[in-house]
């Protein structure tokens, strides 16, 4: 009851101004701690009256059951609260590698992060990853460096890793007291002790303790703004207590919006709720608000509505619910817009604002800000929203009479008419896959139902269909991103699935160029003159190990040009060809398509005829190729006491295929670090045995790696299983 009375007050508190607003994540390795810290943000805030605990399965943004029964966080989930004046939405993401494309499709829209640092442990594989999510979008961060109340804790090295790891300047805002006990907030001169979470001791500014850290963070300062450095040394000889208290901010918020540092900040979420109060004000300092990141977008589309749809939802009452970044205009309930990257229109909406599994019906949503639609039944994750097909090609002609390019935005021609589109959100590829099955016949259509609806929410789970042996085959990131999809289908659609034997994807790579033609005839044609197709095609082996998207076209200048919806039939039909390599029936990966020649019979023929002749042209080319088979790799992190023998684990790390990166000690007393890389196929029951072998004192982190050649007697071995069944 508590829960619903304080969601209730923060959806009806009255908006402030665009400036005010900071649209930011919460990102980390698995176990850092992100959903405690955002419990105790929503606490401080008032958002919620009592907070939460991961442990007991009381957080607001771990909802769903297996979250709250297991501890983990599976989705993103948006909340927003209200500091100093100040709008923040925030969304806690999952941190867990299986669950990674709910990093990327977050950071896709948001403005900064908070990066939650395990203040034992230090930069982590999945920090790493994160990290890699986020610097593309070039989004200021703040980091938290958690759990410092541990034993093994080291402020100092946390930073070091951070520093090294992620290339990154730091700048310390808090850090913690020489004997442990708790946190110095360096500028606003507050000590907060772990042993009461609720008072804090205002230091005198003449405190040396205070002195010293304000001294340190003027000269860091120094170090990246010319203009700080002339104004603390040049103008007030060195002195920080002549520096404004103002001064530092802004200049801290310069650097923190151009990405030039982090701040940094420190504490125990579990012990201290007022340790994570720092956060929040540098947040609401030191972080840009929407106008600031998007001016460019705002010189395209003006005061028209444009949007990104970066998650999409089911709800049995609303059905598909999708979750929308507004960039510019204003998305009204009740109105239509027009998708983009699909060329269609829909309407009418019903326009929601979320907190977590909870909507509020509202009559409008404004720029900077992110809104649930009901309504949208076939867009997708990564389209692209904007007022009106006339909005749209308005924006097309503004963004083409520009001198530069506009980073994030895309121009789009096709017969249906000229657009601009959001860049997309990209998807992982997927490393597991097993057969899926109905409780029964009787339940087909609603099974099949099921996994296309959950196929829209999640896009880095696949369906395809074997030909071979005629069953449904889910593609997943890994055992939790099975187990997940399993639950759901349980619990939200009543289906007992049964699941076959996980199995690692291998992938088919070409080794050469191949150029091959075919030709297609309608045979079944009642015409004099039957129709026919033939395509030649040259297929290229591409460093970039990513599945095949579309075709590229290299055809002669006296060539008619080939119409969007050919090349779209075409792509498909090599798509389709892809999907089954020669040797043993696994994906293509790796392999640039590119049309070289196009003839047809007549200008209106049947784009299946196309599609037949590129996915025959494929195939054909492709078994007269030399393949090899790929598997993917793992990188995998493992830390140890430094008084513990490493050699068990090193043996049987070599008998599992490792390839060894390096082994270092992080700590004289505490810990040494193995790290390597293994095939993911020997990482079965892996953390079970590292764990026996170090008597449970062992840290275990597995991360995608990429995809390596797999070995001949290994290759043998795999084709033999797969000629005698599934």
């Amino acid at each position: 009851m508590i829960r619903l009375i304080s969601i209730s007050r923060r959806f009806y508190s009255t908006p402030p101004p665009q400036s005010k607003f900071r649209n930011i994540g919460v990102i980390a390795h698995v176990d850092a701690g992100k959903t405690t810290v955002t419990e105790r943000l929503l606490y401080l805030s008032g958002a919620i009256q009592n907070p939460g605990h991961v442990d007991k399965g009381t957080t607001v943004t771990d909802y769903l059951d297996i979250e709250r029964e297991r501890g983990i966080t599976v989705q993103s989930a948006a909340v927003n609260l209200d500091w100093n004046g100040h709008r923040i939405n925030l969304i806690d993401t999952p941190g867990h590698v299986d669950f990674r494309v709910e990093v990327e499709r977050c950071v896709r829209v948001l403005d900064g992060i908070v990066v939650v640092i395990d203040g034992s442990a230090g930069v982590q594989p999945q920090t790493l990853t994160v990290w890699d999510q986020s610097s593309k979008f070039k989004l200021p961060a703040h980091f938290f460096i958690n759990k410092l109340d541990k034993k093994e804790a080291n402020f100092d090295k946390s930073i070091d890793s951070i520093q090294q790891k992620l290339g990154i300047p730091t700048v310390k805002t808090v850090i913690p007291l020489a004997d442990g006990t708790g946190i110095l907030d360096i500028l606003n001169g507050r000590l907060l002790k772990y042993s009461d979470s609720e008072s804090t001791d205002w230091l005198p500014s003449e405190d040396p303790q205070l002195m010293e850290a304000r001294s340190d963070l003027c000269y860091t300062l120094s170090d990246h703004s010319p203009e700080f450095f002339t104004h603390f040394l040049d103008e007030n000889d060195g002195n920080p207590m002549k520096i404004s208290p103002e001064f530092i901010q802004t200049t801290l918020r310069n650097l923190t919006v151009s990405s030039k540092i982090a701040t940094v900040s420190c504490g125990s979420a579990i012990r201290n709720l007022n340790c994570v109060r720092p956060i929040l004000d540098s947040v609401a300092n030191f972080f840009p608000s929407p106008d600031m990141r998007n001016r460019e977008f705002q010189r395209v589309f003006g005061d028209d509505l444009a949007g990104l749809v970066f998650k999409i939802t089911h709800d049995k009452r609303r059905g598909q619910l999708s979750y929308i970044r507004i960039y510019t205009g204003r998305l009204q309930n009740n109105s239509s817009i027009f998708n983009t990257s699909q060329m269609l229109s829909e309407g009418p909406l019903k326009v929601f604002t979320p907190y977590a599994d909870e909507l509020k019906s509202v009559e409008y949503v404004d720029w900077g800000n992110i809104a649930v639609v009901a309504g949208l039944q076939n867009t997708v994750t990564g389209d692209t929203v904007v007022q009106s097909a006339g909005s749209a090609d308005k924006a097309f002609e503004t963004l083409k009479s520009l001198d530069h390019q506009v980073d994030l935005l895309q121009t789009k021609t096709s017969h249906e008419g000229r657009a601009v589109v959001f860049s997309g959100i990209e998807t992982p590829d997927a490393v597991f896959f097993c057969c899926i099955e109905p409780p029964s016949n009787r339940q087909q259509q609603q099974f099949n139902r099921a996994l296309e609806e959950l196929q829209r929410e999640d896009p880095s789970m696949k369906i395809r269909f074997d030909r071979d042996t005629g069953q449904t085959i889910v593609e997943t990131q890994g055992e939790l991103h099975l187990e997940a999809i399993k639950d759901r289908l349980k619990r939200n659609y009543k289906l007992d699935v049964f699941i076959g034997k996980l199995q690692v994807a291998y992938r088919e790579m070409l080794t050469e160029e191949l150029t091959h033609s075919a030709k297609v005839e309608d045979g079944l044609s009642e015409k004099k003159r039957p129709e026919f197709v033939q395509l030649t095609m040259r297929l290229e082996p591409t460093k970039e190990h990513v599945p095949f998207r579309k075709i590229d076209l290299d055809l002669p200048q006296t060539a008619k040009p080939v119409r969007l919806d050919w090349q779209k039939a075409i792509a498909e039909g090599c798509s389709n060809a892809l999907q089954n390599g020669p040797l043993a029936s696994y994906p293509v990966h790796a392999v640039r398509v590119i049309l070289t020649e196009c003839i047809v019979s007549g200008g209106k023929i049947n784009p299946a005829l196309l599609s037949a002749c590129a996915q025959k042209c494929v195939s054909e080319s492709l078994s007269r190729g030399e393949m090899v088979l790929t598997e993917p790799v793992m990188s995998i992190q493992i830390d140890v006491r430094s008084d513990e023998p490493t050699q068990p684990i090193l043996n049987e790390l070599i008998k599992r295929r490792a390839q060894f990166e390096h082994s270092d000690t992080l700590d004289s007393t505490e810990y040494r670090r193995i790290q390597a890389v293994l095939p993911l196929s020997e990482t079965e029951n892996l953390s079970k045995t590292v764990r026996t072998l170090t008597s449970g004192f062992g840290d275990i982190s597995v991360q995608f790696s990429g995809y390596q050649k797999v070995p001949d007697h290994e290759m043998n071995s795999i084709l033999q299983r797969r000629s005698e069944g599934f």
